[in-house]
């Protein structure tokens, strides 16, 4: 096997953007001894002594950081410099610097970790749970005293603000639940690449990370990724995942975030790639480059096989949010800075002066009538909004995989590899996300692609009546419901899901749940009752007593108790129930009523919404479930953060302000996403008062899959192996050996 040293020194601002790309083809053409030039870039094998093993470094060198000016002269500002680049001449090295260089600013830190630690102190409803140990298999999540957390912080002397905004992002993260968040999209503008998509098959019962799709140019696909910065692969991309992206508290769905998977395109009908967190960055890396090393297998493209050592740096581009700035101040103000609320013109309204007389004071009142107006317009605004939400769902709480849109194109990004093999399922019927498929091989199966609660419920019904109506008429009679990357939506079209394939008369699928009820609580609670055409999440109204099935007409929060969790006593308001009204979904379908006639299937990042439907159908109603992904030889779950409705800090001033009551917090000084669930669920045979959220047992999946090279690519044959393994074929016997 041959052996090389390989240096290129490249200068991003010489070359163009095509030859700029990582790897520049250089494992092709090489022999031993051989000297090979790559036009531009001058690239020349060197051999070397030591056996079997290809070293590439292939470096793209920053701009030299600014030297520091002679005394007198005035300082070059990196974010100046940064905003004058465009693509491909954007560096880690320049955003790096042009972050970095805005300084710490105490003042505003201070009401970040006010704001914060009250935000998790009144309303966060899983403050004292969190800080529950030795939680069980799947989960591997720590403890978490979120306002230990915050004190800490407060106490921290940081050298400039972007190290401050991480560490409280890292804080939220580190609770491992999806809809707690601290987001500041000030340092979140560019999109950072590396130039391959990683997965994990496991193949021969072994898990290794490999590259699924090579961007690179040097034909690495399925190439084993055997360290990662001197560190074993997969070791190196799980502890990075279970640090920055608290996607799960179980660490297998983790590593299903940070790696390439698929997720259901409702516009093409078909599966496409969602590129990992690991390789694909909108904060800030810890380095300008990653180092791999690689092992090739012998193949047709590697007749010999190739060990090799690659160095990557990450690619830089501008999201869509990013907008033009020339200086350390105009990148704040205008990528950083909360715009000011303004009220529509079509709601402005002059009142009339009566008096003609020029006095301040006059004006000054005439003023205070004007404004008095416009917050009254706006407050009636809200309130449309408030109620327009409440028809379409109830208390949305969607965490979907983002897109990352940018402003000038990414690299190409190669198509995944067409396997030729005929059609595994056609598809029979459709609306405008839910899709409803026949299985080629065996005709009696359907699946029902769900990829997203987040839908409009008064056009889904029709769609999922139709649809079945469609798979029962082609002959279909068990069904496959996947729900493979579906992060939630609409807490109604998580109990109609239920009740399509349960519809019970006697039964509510709604569950029992509960809010806190601190001092914050109670008085916007007491407001909204107040208020018949307002209802916030703590309207009194849109819950009911969990014994009688009655609707408030006072305000229960005001009956609290101390209830404890973990470690503290906190308030806590009495089991109730929200409102839904059941739908009348019984069709007399075949697998209504019939759990052998259902199985589940997700990659374990169903969340919110979709796990609240994933939770009734495997634990109440005992349909059997099927995990893609995580860790090999390890549980999986099949759903995540199963609390619900979110409550960002936007919305709750927001309240504060239509109700008349006094905020506790302050809106920050950056635009971003901060928020906290304040409602938990229970089973309705809870016996120990455990929210869902952490009753780890009804987590895991029945049956665990690992990804093949094979079904990496090609998501609808995860179909087939499932339907298989549950609904035995005429002729076979066992289970499908991909099953764990």
């Amino acid at each position: 096997m041959a052996t090389f040293t390989l240096l290129s020194i490249i200068n991003p601002l010489l070359v163009s953007r095509s030859s700029s790309r990582i790897g520049h083809s250089l494992i092709q053409g090489l022999e031993a001894g051989s000297s090979v030039g790559f036009g531009l870039l001058g690239v020349t094998a060197v051999p070397v002594t030591h056996p079997a093993t290809s070293t590439m470094i292939v470096e793209r060198q920053d701009e030299p950081a600014p030297e520091v000016p002679p005394t007198g002269m005035v300082e070059i500002d990196p974010c100046a410099v940064l905003g004058e680049l465009r693509e491909p001449h954007i560096s880690y090295g320049h955003v790096k610097r042009c972050y970095e260089h805005i300084p710490y600013n105490a003042t505003e830190a201070n009401t970040v970790v006010s704001t914060m630690s009250t935000l998790a102190r009144d309303f966060y409803i899983f403050l004292d749970s969190a800080m529950t140990e030795n939680l069980q298999k799947p989960f591997t999540s720590p403890p978490v005293d979120i306002l230990a957390g915050f004190d800490r912080i407060s106490r921290t002397d940081y050298e400039n603000d972007f190290r401050f905004q991480t560490d409280v992002d890292l804080l939220m993260n580190s609770l491992n639940d999806a809809h707690a968040n601290y987001i500041a999209h000030c340092y979140r503008n560019y999109l950072f690449l590396q130039p391959f998509d990683l997965y994990a098959p496991v193949i021969d019962k072994v898990q290794t990370i490999r590259i699924l799709m090579d961007n690179s140019n040097n034909l690495l696909e399925d190439c084993q990724v055997v360290t990662i910065d001197g560190v074993d692969a997969l070791e190196a991309i799980q502890t990075w995942v279970d640090i920055n992206y608290g996607f799960s508290k179980d660490a297998g769905v983790r590593l299903n975030k940070a790696l390439t998977s698929q997720s259901f395109d409702t516009d093409s009908k078909k599966w496409t790639y969602n590129q990992g967190q690991f390789t694909s960055r909108v904060t800030l890396p810890e380095r300008d480059a990653i180092t791999y090393e690689i092992s090739c297998p012998v193949s047709t493209l590697h007749p010999e096989g190739k060990n090799a050592t690659l160095k990557a740096p990450w690619e830089a581009y501008r999201l869509i949010s990013w907008n033009e700035f020339d200086s350390t101040e105009s990148f704040l103000v205008n990528n950083c800075y909360q715009e000011p609320e303004t009220v529509p013109q079509e709601e402005l309204i002059v009142v009339e002066d009566d008096d003609d007389d020029d006095d301040d004071d006059d004006g000054d009142a005439s003023g205070l009538r004007k404004r008095a107006e416009r917050l009254k317009r706006a407050r009636s605004r809200r309130r449309r909004q408030q109620q327009q939400g409440q028809r379409e769902g109830l208390y949305q709480a969607a965490v979907e995989t983002p897109r990352h849109l940018t402003k000038e194109p990414r690299r190409p990004i190669i198509e995944k590899r067409q396997i030729q093999e005929p059609a595994i399922a056609h598809l029979v019927s459709n609306g405008s996300s839910t899709s409803f498929f026949q299985l080629v091989k065996r005709p009696s199966i359907g699946v029902v692609v769900i990829p997203t609660h987040s839908v409009s419920l008064r056009d889904e019904a029709h769609v999922l009546e139709e649809g079945f109506a469609q798979l029962y008429d082609v002959g279909v009679r068990n069904v496959i419901l996947d729900l493979t990357a579906n992060g939630g939506g609409y807490v109604n079209f998580a109990y109609d899901l239920v009740d399509w394939m349960f519809p019970q008369e006697n039964e509510t699928s709604v569950y029992l749940s509960d809010l806190r009820t601190s001092m914050a609580v109670k008085a916007l609670a007491q407001k909204d009752l107040e208020w018949e055409d307002y209802n916030s999440y703590f309207n009194p109204t849109s819950y009911s007593d969990a014994v009688t099935g009655l609707e408030f007409e006072t305000n229960f929060f005001l009956q609290d108790k101390l209830q404890r969790r973990v470690n503290r006593q906190l308030d806590y308001t009495s089991k109730v129930r929200m409102n839904h009204n059941l739908g009348a979904f019984e069709r007399g379908m075949p697998w209504q009523h019939n759990a052998d006639s259902i199985v589940v299937m997700t990659d374990g990042t169903c969340g919110s919404a979709c796990g609240m439907s994933l939770n009734r159908l495997k634990n109440r109603h005992k349909v059997k479930s099927y995990a893609v992904g995580g860790r090999y030889g390890e549980d999986l779950s099949l759903f995540s953060f199963a609390g619900a409705s979110v409550y960002s800090l936007k919305e709750i001033l927001g309240d504060y302000e239509t109700l008349e009551v006094d905020p506790s917090m302050q809106q920050l000084l950056y635009k971003g996403i901060y928020r906290v669930p304040v409602m938990e669920f229970f089973d309705d045979d809870d016996k120990e008062g455990k929210p869902i959220e952490y009753r780890t047992e009804l987590y895991k999946a029945d049956f665990h899959l690992g990804y093949t090279p094979v079904t990496a690519r090609r998501h609808e044959i995860l179909w087939e192996i499932v339907a298989n393994s549950h609904w035995t074929p005429e002729g076979q016997t066992g289970q499908d050996p991909s099953i764990e």
